[in-house]
């Protein structure tokens, strides 16, 4: 139960600050429930194929670091697009602008954080205890809480710019790119910020060396949360004036 209310809470919390923007609360919570579906049904097992195929054909962890930088960018941001694809091609009037999209985009990732924090705030739950559930909740919960909705948010500032247009061109160019740059800042996460934030939560003296018992105070407070404003702030500023 702790698991799940760590799980839950801050993207609950975000989303709260999106509904305060956009009041089609109706509308917020069927594209959240989306972000959860997209996870659970479509992301998570492509990406379970995906990892399997390439553990075949070579070293184990090689084929996890590809997995995670080439492969589930592409599969994740297509899964959550979709929801907003089938909003344009269902309900137009519903994604008229590039602010529509922002706010749909977020709430979508909003949701697909949600569900992956089950698995992950699980693990560290049983390998860190009471102790390491807390740290990871704010890790992955509180600072990169919002990593998605930004991915995602990019895609739907890119369909929403597009809807008002009537060229052919920019109508399938526009929001291409918009997919591209999100899977670009999901790759980059992954591959840089993830590791990043490893290496600093590790905290080990040498790159053999193991890890210390628990991260000091300013990894936590100072360290980490420079990576993530590093990692995700260009593109949440970039949705910001968008949406203004």
């Amino acid at each position: 139960g702790i698991v799940f209310l760590a799980a839950i809470v801050p993207p609950l919390c975000y989303g709260a600050l999106l509904a305060a923007a956009d009041r089609r609360w109706a509308l917020l919570l069927v594209v959240f429930l989306w972000g959860i579906a997209a996870a659970m049904l479509v992301a998570s097992p492509l990406n379970d194929v995906l990892l399997a195929h390439l553990v075949a054909g070579r070293d184990a962890a090689r084929a996890r670091e590809l997995a995670a930088t080439a492969g589930a960018p592409v599969i994740e941001e297509l899964a959550k697009a979709a929801g907003l694809v089938l909003i344009v091609l269902l309900r137009p009037v519903l994604l008229r602008t590039a602010r529509d999209g922002i706010v749909l985009g977020a709430c979508i990732g909003l949701g697909f954080d949600l569900a992956e924090n089950l698995g992950y705030l699980m693990l560290t739950a049983v390998q860190g205890g009471a102790v390491g559930l807390a740290r990871g909740t704010w890790v992955r919960g509180v600072l990169g809480g919002v990593k998605h909705a930004v991915f995602t948010a990019t895609t739907g500032a890119g369909l929403g710019w597009a809807a008002g247009r009537r060229g052919l061109r920019a109508r399938l160019a526009v929001p291409g790119l918009a997919i591209g740059a999100a899977v670009l800042q999901h790759a980059i996460w992954n591959g840089v910020a993830s590791r990043a934030i490893t290496r600093a939560l590790c905290g080990a003296p040498a790159p053999d060396a193991a890890c210390l018992p628990a991260p000091g105070a300013q990894v936590l407070l100072v360290n980490v949360p420079l990576i993530v404003l590093v990692c995700l702030g260009p593109g949440a500023a970039a949705a910001w004036v968008l949406a203004r």
